[in-house]
């Protein structure tokens, strides 16, 4: 049965992208040529941008994190942890299983999780936390999808026409043009999670009250007010 070319690696994203731009192809990488030079860089700050944009599947994970050896230095939290080095974006928090109050001070999250404010005495033992972020050594794009991987060719493009090129003019037209593909990829990607109740606010919910003759608010389930 026949199947498109899938998946991609960074070398075969750089060759398709010089390969339309009609450019000489890397042979290997770390090859040394004009073209890996200007081509790699490139690849590297898009697929940086594009796993930052958007929280992929592919890309994002739970950690469960330990306290610091530090206090934090604002009094109204008491336990201090280090976020890990590879943590791009930081999306929930998680204490004992149940969501929190955190912030993020001095390259630390800090967090109650030992009881406070104020921070207690005796200290107590902290609860577990665990985060869900974005991680920088998920960012393979063999694990993406399609059009996440066009979108770099696209970003790639755009570095061989600035920096092999010279045309600036069509370098951004092909940055706009991956941004727009992007953007595209999040809609697809989220086409797969869960469907979500439609929101009704209360003053929708108030209004049809008193006009009976208003359309009821459905969900995804067609169930009344979203349920």
């Amino acid at each position: 049965m026949a199947a498109f070319e899938w998946p991609l690696s960074k070398l075969e994203i750089i060759n398709s992208a010089l390969a339309q731009t009609g450019d000489n192809l890397v042979v290997a990488v770390d090859d040394g040529s004009v073209e890996w030079t200007a081509c790699s860089p490139a690849y590297e700050r898009a697929l940086a941008a594009a796993t930052e944009a958007h929280p992929w599947a592919w890309v994002t994970a739970f950690r469960t994190l330990q306290p610091a050896a530090n206090a934090p230095v604002d009094p109204r939290y008491d336990t201090a942890y280090n976020l890990p080095p590879d943590l791009v974006h930081l999306i929930l928090v998680r204490l004992n299983d149940r969501k929190c109050i955190w912030d993020l001070q001095d390259g630390q999250m800090v967090v109650n999780a030992r009881g406070g404010p104020p921070p207690p005495n005796p200290p107590g033992v902290p609860y577990p936390v665990m985060i869900k972020g974005i991680f920088s050594t998920k960012s393979d794009p063999v694990n993406g999808t399609p059009t996440v991987v066009l979108a770099l060719e696209r970003f790639v493009m755009s570095g061989i026409y600035r920096g092999i090129k010279k045309d600036n003019a069509e370098a951004g037209r092909m940055f706009s043009e991956a941004m727009q593909i992007l953007e595209a990829a999040k809609s697809r990607h989220d086409m797969q999670k869960p469907k979500r109740a439609l929101f009704v606010s209360r003053l929708r919910r108030a209004r049809w009250t008193r006009r009976p003759d208003w359309p009821i608010p459905t969900g995804g389930d067609n169930g009344p007010w979203g349920l």
